[in-house]
């Protein structure tokens, strides 16, 4: 399998604050898309929540697919739990996969995978309707493709133990333990957290702008062989 290095984040939260460039949430983005093009990686990971809430103005629609396509790479997008799909979810006016040149949607309920264009990579997830206990984000994974880098993007709160919980969206220590892929790609979780006692590299790259301790960032992900998936945390202030 050819090496590859991916941007990784979630929790961008576009619309918290002023619409557009102004916000903060923006220019944070804005940075993240820098650092893809200045690092050169092959294509970029969202594992949910681009958006804060579904009264995105147009104006901040166009504004983040103008961001997308300036990255020039593949990029793959998972729905949180403040953009779920349901039937008024922001990404219907969105639209990513036409309005974008070369954005790929994880949009089934039961789970799908899609290839990152370019790369021996592949990407499984589920996409979230309602963020409630019955949604399982890691539920029903399958078996790895042969001859790929295999990643599995999950929108949801790893829970500390099995106990049966009220959250929306659980992920519980034994379904992280099970998954035999190179990456598991979390989002919902605003700080950068790496599960050390999964079987393969479980992280929370934390929201875009506030990741670490506050501060913005991303996490960089190279798959190589034959040490497989290694992260590198890297800070994304705007200017």
């Amino acid at each position: 399998m050819r090496p590859a290095t991916i941007l990784h984040t979630a929790d961008v939260h576009l619309g918290t604050g002023s619409a557009g460039e102004q916000g903060y949430e923006e220019r944070c983005f804005s940075r993240a898309i820098d650092l893809a093009i200045e690092v050169d990686v092959d294509g970029i990971l969202i594992s949910g929540d681009l958006f804060d809430h579904s009264r995105v103005p147009e104006d901040l629609l166009a504004w983040t697919a103008k961001q997308l396509d300036r990255a020039e790479r593949p990029v793959i997008l998972l729905v949180g739990n403040h953009d779920s799909l349901h039937d008024t979810s922001v990404h219907h006016r969105f639209g990513a996969p036409e309005r974008c040149a070369q954005v790929t949607m994880l949009d089934d309920p039961d789970g799908s995978i899609v290839e990152m264009p370019g790369t021996d990579i592949v990407v499984w997830g589920r996409a979230m309707l309602e963020h409630e206990p019955a949604f399982r984000p890691l539920a029903g994974v399958p078996e790895k493709p042969a001859d790929r880098w295999g990643i599995v993007a999950g929108h949801g709160l790893v829970l500390p133990d099995e106990r049966p919980t009220h959250h929306g969206s659980p992920i519980a220590p034994s379904e992280l333990a099970a998954i035999d892929w190179d990456y598991i790609a979390l989002g919902h979780f605003h700080g950068h957290r790496v599960f050390n006692d999964a079987s393969v590299p479980a992280v929370y790259p934390g929201a875009t702008a506030r990741s670490r301790q506050g501060e913005p960032g991303v996490v960089l992900v190279e798959f190589r062989a034959p040490s497989g998936a290694t992260i590198e945390w890297v800070p994304a202030s705007p200017s």
